[in-house]
């Protein structure tokens, strides 16, 4: 005799006949259900009761539990005695005997405990694995999915089922990434939290060359980390999209024979990657960029339209308010050539109330042609209820067009109507790197600045504007923060480097604040951890900035603070 319950619960004898499980009463099934996840322990009877009937006991459990294991015997096993049965009676409770009656659920758990002996990529264990993905088809008691006694054995058989896909989804890579893929998407469904899964369908969508299937698993990836768990995906699988994103790119041209210019620091510089998204075929529908304050937006969107001539209607939303709520789209469409009429739909627009069918229907034609269009909208955290309402219809409605909008923080849009456009693509826009400085030929450039854009092109202004520009970075990326942030960016301007306990001693702050300060000047590239234990200024800029800030009796108090506290 065979029991499964591995998916629907099943009953066959020794010749293979099905036997009429399905016919059992529902609690009759629950309760070969609960001896099946807990085959080979005995279960009292009041336990299993429990499990079964949960709040809702009856009159007399006991009798009706009885009953029902009376009912399983006799509708299984009508010829057998009881003694024969694979339901035994012990210590005035029952149990599973797997001697008795096969139990799927009990074959698997024997093949995941062979893996323990088995060495990881060898023939055995693969074959083992082999056997646990046939096993796992389908997960465990199907018709009671909520119920608390099958959670353990549902986890458990979940867990086993999502490591023979990965691990035979790696050994097949090479000669058969067809199921490679395959086995990797069957994890991802079975559990979309794993990022290693969607790092394994990425390789495989990488080895089929689907580059694009594996862009769109590593968006999906974090976006699943990003808004159910609060995370970022691991440096592991963002060196793998830096890569993709990167192998997507034509080979550089050839330097001309001429001397070339060095390049002026207000000149657009890096974010190659970024833009390959942008300019390549099938760019995504909707795309967020998002970075603090002097992150180089607004210069992304401008470097966007020299790539797209023509292609590329530009506006802001911060400047769009009441009447003039439609400001950054008049803009856009002027950028983008479009006729009188549908101007005058947007200029003729009333506050807050969301343009009707028609009018829609107008601005629709306007960005509608043989190319693709992008409509990018900076500061969009600022749209309105009404202005997203139209932007959703537009970019349902428009084939070609293509939607960007800008914003400092992802945070920034939660519980804001923009919020409502979905965020299928963000990219973070970082720092510039020393490699992407290095054309200006200063290698103090990236000290000086810690690669912020706004402060790259200002470097070797006056020194009065280059100060000017790092406070108003400063501040404009900490006016967000908790209050100890403005005081460890003042104290390390003034002391230097300065480990977590000092300044958890100068600003008087508990640990927790002081330690989510530093969090979140570290996110906002105000600050850098040196691996030794210190927190330091990235750039000097912003550094002398703040420290100006700081008189002179300041400084010394703080100093002398310092010392005797050491």
């Amino acid at each position: 005799m065979r029991v499964r319950v591995l998916g629907q619960l099943a009953v066959t004898d020794g010749d293979g006949t099905l036997l009429p499980a399905g016919e059992l009463p529902r609690r009759a099934r629950q309760v070969l259900a609960v001896l099946a996840a807990r085959h080979g322990r005995i279960q009292s009877k009041d336990a299993l009761a429990d499990a079964v009937w949960g709040d809702e006991l009856p009159g007399n459990h006991v009798a009706a539990l009885e009953h029902y294991v009376s009912v399983i015997r006799r509708r299984l096993q009508p010829s057998d005695p009881a003694s024969a049965c694979f339901i035994v009676t012990h210590g005035g409770g029952y149990y599973f005997d797997t001697a008795r009656a096969e139990l799927d659920l009990a074959d698997l758990r024997q093949r995941v405990r062979d893996l323990d002996a088995l060495p990881q990529g060898g023939p055995e264990r693969l074959s083992r694995q082999e056997e646990i993905l046939e096993l796992t088809r389908e997960l465990p008691f199907p018709e009671d999915p909520y119920a608390d006694w099958a959670d353990s054995a549902r986890t458990e058989v979940q867990i086993a089922a999502v490591g023979a896909r990965l691990e035979l989804a790696t050994a097949c890579l090479e000669r058969d990434a067809n199921r490679s893929l395959r086995l990797s998407q069957e994890a991802i469904e079975l559990n979309p939290f794993l990022e290693r899964a969607y790092r394994m369908a990425m390789e495989a969508a990488i080895a089929l060359d689907r580059r694009d299937d594996a862009l769109r698993f590593f968006e999906r990836c974090r976006r699943v980390l990003s808004d159910e768990l609060g995370v970022h995906p691991s440096a592991e699988i963002m060196q793998l999209h830096r890569k993709l994103l990167t192998d997507r790119m034509p080979p550089p041209e050839p330097a001309p024979a001429s001397p070339r210019r060095r390049p002026n620091p207000s000149e657009f510089l890096g974010r190659v990657a970024e833009l390959r998204v942008l300019v390549e075929p099938q760019q995504p529908k909707v795309m967020h960029i998002v970075g603090p304050h002097g992150a180089g937006k607004s210069a992304y969107l401008a470097e966007l339209s020299r790539h797209l001539v023509g292609r590329v209607g530009i506006g802001v939303a911060g400047l769009s308010v009441r009447v003039q709520r439609l400001g950054w789209l008049r803009s856009a469409l002027q950028q983008l050539g479009a006729e009188p009429d549908a101007l005058a739909v947007v200029d003729a627009a009333e506050p807050g109330e969301p343009l009707d069918r028609t009018r829609l229907d107008r601005i629709a034609a306007a960005l509608t042609g043989p190319e693709p269009v992008v409509l990018a909208v900076d500061d969009a955290a600022d749209l309105d209820e009404a202005s997203v309402a139209e932007l959703a219809w537009l970019t349902a409605n428009c084939p070609g067009l293509h939607l960007v909008l800008t914003y400092q923080y992802p945070s920034q849009i939660v519980r804001r109507p923009v919020a409502g456009l979905g965020t299928p693509v963000v990219l973070r826009l970082e720092p510039l790197t020393a490699g992407e400085l290095a054309p200006l030929g200063d290698d103090t450039l990236i000290a000086r600045t810690g690669g912020i854009p706004a402060l790259v092109a200002v470097a070797n202004r006056s020194r009065e504007v280059a100060l000017g520009v790092a406070m108003q970075t400063a501040r404009a990326r900490t006016r967000w923060m908790p209050d100890p942030a403005w005081d460890i960016l003042r104290f390390g301007a003034v002391l230097g480097d300065l480990t977590t306990d000092e300044l958890v001693r100068l600003t008087g702050y508990p640990p927790a604040e002081v330690l989510g300060a530093v969090d979140h000047l570290t996110h906002a590239h105000l600050l850098d951890e040196r691996g030794d234990g210190l927190t330091g200024h990235r750039a000097t800029l912003i550094r002398d900035a703040v420290a100006g800030q700081v008189s002179g009796a300041a400084g010394r108090y703080l100093r002398g603070l310092l010392s005797a506290n050491s």
